[in-house]
């Protein structure tokens, strides 16, 4: 390999050749690349299954400055070797002189002269115009077999080394404030699967770091021992941090299933506890495994919780997917070695977690929000039916209101009734007892009428103060027993005499048809409602006369007609309400009102057919 005249910075990887042994000395090795037994092909050789692969490497180098008379030109070697175990640089002049530039091993405490960044380098070292060296280093290779090797100017390293502080430090502010956000608005969600998920991806930025090295360096550089104890304690988080992210995803579909599944981070607890005691390539192995079965159970997972949740927006369904093709891509260039020299493993790393954790937070925030928006108008429909339900109770207190208020003043008319009713029974009886004084000199016909209207007066006044006695203060529930049958020659004949001299008067024909059918309907209320029919009829009728007979059939039926003005529906309608009357009328308008209670009241039903001028005809069934 030649370095050209101003060389900044050569890639020695192609130029490489490659010796598997495990002899440590230096001159066997110079020997054997002298004698050609170094190959262009990879290879590496180990003492047993707990130890690291082992290689010998070498390269010629030249420096083709040209022999001016100035001094040499001064290089340094830098390797891109993550975890490595160890390794020891030579360079090796012409005559057999040997420079040990470099002697690195992972059990030894951390010095920042063997370091750069994330690399090792040497110091540097100075070839003359024209001289050409044997670059030879032996190299116990980590987790990660292949490395990379370049050899720079120092004054191009120092410019390629605050490039690459500069895009490490900003990766990793990008993915501790993106963690930052991401766990706290899972954890203000109260997101378990958003919060397994933050912690996982912490451990998997931890892991990173240790790849690194940036953990040795700032928190354990004099202890190279727990370098082991916190490699595996951080693959073994990581999947258990997993497990436990797979187990809350299918919590509430599958809640059997997500414990045994979050019981796998057991397993992960003891592979920790075995690798503190046996560290070595199998517990290495079990971590690996352990990852694998916990990416499958995530994959599982993520199709349960798909399925249990709110779908998110489709934009984010495209910008996760989209990642984890990314992702996808990545590791495949990696594993086939497409990638070349710019895609090495911590690089892929880094895309990797950095594509994943994008594709995370866009999901899983989308899908939180989609959460809480079905949550907000779930919280919004009860807010509005709350509020109905509380319109309906105000509604129903106010028509309570509106009862009590209506009970409380017919209260009060049904006393001013019974009042009114016992303050005229008094009088009555005055005007009964000076009538049966005058009676000896009046007809048997007028004292007969007489007789019949005192005591009608006096049961309707007894009745109304009977009705007015409060429930609560009855001493027995009143029993509904039926009257004892009367002919209806009775009440049909005290209304002709009642009704008669009225009729007379006004020149109005009044004609009842007298019957004997008996009946047991209550004789108060037929009287009131026969009585109040034949006064309406009588009031206004101006021509023509009133008929009053029963007709026979299944059941008994009053008829009152008259020749009256008639009605029409809605008068009819109008006139079933209490206090409604007509404009003529010079009454409440309670009569008809009181008729058709009072027959409802007493089983009794009351029709009416009515012929604008012609007539009415009302008819009580009994």
């Amino acid at each position: 390999m030649t370095l050209e005249p101003g060389h900044t910075a050569t890639d020695m990887v192609p130029e490489l050749r490659y010796w598997a042994s495990l002899d440590p000395e230096v001159s066997t090795a110079i020997t054997a690349f002298r004698d050609g037994h170094f190959r262009r092909e990879w290879q590496t050789v180990s003492y047993s299954t707990r130890h690291s692969p082992e290689t010998w490497t070498a390269v010629e180098i030249i420096n083709q400055s040209p022999d001016d008379g100035r001094a040499g030109d001064r290089f340094v070697v830098t390797m891109d070797a993550p975890l490595v175990s160890g390794v020891r640089i030579f360079l090796v002049r012409q005559g057999g002189l040997t420079e040990n530039l470099t002697d690195y091993s992972i059990f030894a405490p951390f010095d920042p002269v063997d370091h750069i960044v994330t690399r090792l380098r040497t110091p540097d070292f100075v070839l003359k115009p024209g001289e050409q060296v044997t670059l030879l280093a032996h190299v116990q290779t980590g987790p990660f077999p292949s490395f990379g090797m370049d050899i720079h100017s120092p004054e191009h390293l120092a410019q390629a080394s605050f490039r690459w502080g500069v895009l490490l430090t900003g990766f990793y502010a990008f993915a501790l404030s993106c963690l930052v956000f991401f766990f706290g608005f899972q954890a203000a969600m109260r997101s378990a699967v958003g919060v397994w998920n933050a912690v996982l991806f912490a451990v998997f930025l931890a892991v990173l770091a240790f790849v690194d090295g940036l953990l040795f360096r700032t928190l354990y550089p004099q202890h190279p021992q727990y370098a082991s104890a916190i490699g595996f304690g951080l693959l073994f988080a990581m999947s258990g941090a997993g497990f436990l992210v797979a187990g809350a995803g299918i919590a509430r579909l599958a809640p059997q299933l997500a414990r045994r599944v979050s019981g796998l981070a057991l397993l992960s607890l003891a592979g920790f506890c075995l690798a503190i005691w046996v560290p070595g390539p199998i517990v290495a192995v079990s971590s690996y495994l352990l990852i694998g079965l916990m990416l499958v159970a995530n994959v599982v997972s993520a199709r349960g919780f798909a399925q249990d949740t709110v779908a998110p927006p489709v934009g984010a369904i495209w910008v996760s997917g989209l990642a984890v093709l990314g992702a996808m891509i990545v590791i495949g260039l990696m594993l086939s070695g497409l990638g070349g020299r710019w895609l090495d493993a911590p690089s892929a790393m880094r895309v990797v977690f950095a594509a994943l954790l994008l594709a995370t937070m866009t999901f899983l925030s989308a899908n939180v929000v989609a959460l809480r928006r079905r949550h907000l108008s779930a919280v919004e429909a009860r807010v509005v039916a709350l509020e109905a339900e509380a319109q309906r109770a105000n509604e129903l207190l106010e028509s309570e209101r509106n009862y009590a208020q209506a009970r409380d003043l017919a209260a009060q008319r049904q006393r001013q009734l019974a009042t009114a009713s016992h303050d005229l029974r008094q009088p009555l009886m005055s005007l009964r007892m000076t009538f049966d004084s005058l009676a000896k000199e009046m007809q048997p016909e007028v004292k007969t009428r007489l007789n019949d209207a005192f005591d009608y007066l006096g049961a309707l006044a007894t009745g109304y103060v009977d009705d007015s006695v409060p429930e609560s203060e009855m001493e027995t529930e009143p029993e509904q027993q039926e009257s004892e049958p009367y002919p209806l020659s009775v009440p049909l004949g005290t209304v002709l005499q009642m009704f008669e001299g009225e009729a007379q008067a006004k020149g109005v024909s009044l004609r009842v048809v007298t019957c004997d059918a008996l009946t047991t309907a209550p004789p108060l209320a037929l009287m009131r409602i026969v009585t109040n029919l034949v006064s309406n009829a009588i009031k206004y009728t101006e021509t023509g006369g009133v008929l009053v007979g029963v007709r026979h059939g299944k059941r008994l039926r009053i008829c009152v007609l008259d020749t009256g003005p008639g009605m029409s529906a809605e008068d009819i309608a109008q006139f079933r309400q209490a206090y409604s009357k007509g404009g003529s009328s010079q009454g409440h308008g309670l009569g008809l009102a009181v008729c058709f209670d009072l027959a409802r009241e007493n089983n009794m039903d009351l029709e009416v057919t009515s012929v604008r001028g012609k007539g009415s005809c009302f008819s009580l069934t009994l």
